[in-house]
């Protein structure tokens, strides 16, 4: 019996002894997607750090160094 890429979309022949569920192409797809979700919730959480930072400094830290 031939293994077949768990992926609805993609169903590609895996080879004899293959580990994975996936084929390679859709286990690079996942991987990405990974990727780009981590790179927006840490986005986020800068954002939202640097919001509480000025709140709880009320403003009176100067970026520019200027006073």
């Amino acid at each position: 019996m031939e293994k077949k890429c768990k992926n609805k979309k993609c169903q590609r022949p895996l080879p004899d002894g293959y580990k994975h569920k996936y084929c390679e192409n859709c286990r690079n797809e996942h991987a990405q997607k990974a990727k780009n979700f981590g790179k927006g919730a840490l986005g986020v959480a800068a954002t939202a750090g640097s919001i509480a930072l000025a709140i709880i400094t009320k403003g009176k830290i100067d970026p520019k160094g200027k006073a």
